[in-house]
């Protein structure tokens, strides 16, 4: 699904974090360095939708708590756009029930993981969605 390449060369992909907390924003693209990835974030859903459909990120990476607009909402805004609506989504979140689980799953995530997130877990879901090779981190 990524899409970065073009004539041969590779660019570099465009993961949008979508976090209310700073620090888990740096941590995760301290996970996610290595791949030179461009990073972009977000506060919250709202200015996450906005800097979405600004720049088209090519994996958006967003927690579910957070204020003026949740990860859920977040996701069915993504879907319901006709121009990111195939952006792979991932959800990140405290919230460990399977109600919350099947309603990622309902608002079209790509990929659920839980916090704290597994620096493992996390780069295999990245590398598989963005198609990255194996060795780069």
């Amino acid at each position: 699904m990524n899409s970065n390449v073009t004539g041969g060369a590779r660019k570099a992909a465009k993961v949008l974090i979508v976090e209310d907390t700073k620090t888990i924003t740096n941590l995760l693209q301290v996970y996610l360095m290595g791949w030179g990835l461009d990073f972009l974030d977000a506060p919250n859903g709202a200015v996450g939708l906005k800097r979405a459909r600004e720049q088209k990120p090519d994996l958006i990476i967003s927690d579910v708590q957070m204020p003026e607009m949740d990860g859920f909402a977040l996701c069915a805004a993504i879907r319901g756009d006709p121009k990111l609506h195939d952006t792979p989504f991932m959800l990140l979140t405290s919230l460990k029930d399977d109600a919350s689980r099947q309603k990622g799953k309902l608002v079209g995530a790509s990929a659920f993981l839980n916090k704290p997130v597994s620096v493992d877990d996390l780069r295999s879901k990245v590398r598989d969605i963005l198609k990255l090779p194996a060795t780069k981190y």
